[in-house]
């Protein structure tokens, strides 16, 4: 299940929702846009990317009280990297009209800084992937999270 599958079974009537995601379920996709930040209540996600030869380069894990999505909408872009559920996980869905609504009153300096530090995240990670370097401590985390919840591939 994607974000897409994920925003049907919430009440569409609130800006910020409660979704959940299985272990498997991708929450982002590479290449693909979101109109949606979720920030997580319970559960480990995975991030990474899809190398030059098509094999996974594991970018970090996400836990509670971290967020994914913010790349995308606050550039504009498609998503740089896959996030998929490890665990059982429980986020908040902010979508972006009602992140666009808070942003109204935030210094435009502020929002300077925010996308550049984002574009700068954006370029490391694009960095990682070109050359294929891979964190084999990250990659053991993400094995013992995938066998303890049995996460199929």
């Amino acid at each position: 299940m994607d974000s897409s599958s994920a925003a049907a079974n919430q009440n569409s009537n609130s800006p910020s929702n409660l979704v959940t995601f299985q272990p498997g379920d991708f929450v982002l996709r590479e290449k693909t846009t979101t109109e949606a930040i979720f920030i997580i209540k319970e559960g480990q996600l995975e991030v990474f990317k899809t190398g030059n030869q098509g094999e996974k380069i594991p970018l970090g894990l996400i836990g509670s009280g971290q967020y994914v999505g913010e790349t995308s909408l606050f550039l504009g872009t498609p998503n740089m990297s896959n996030v998929v559920a490890l665990s059982p996980v429980t986020a908040v869905r902010l979508s972006k009209s009602s992140i666009d609504q808070q942003l109204k009153s935030v210094p435009s300096w502020l929002l300077t800084l925010i996308r550049g530090l984002i574009e700068r995240l954006h370029n490391a990670n694009e960095l990682i992937r070109r050359n294929g370097w891979v964190d084999t401590a990250l990659q053991d985390r993400v094995k013992a999270v995938e066998q303890k919840f049995a996460v199929k591939k």
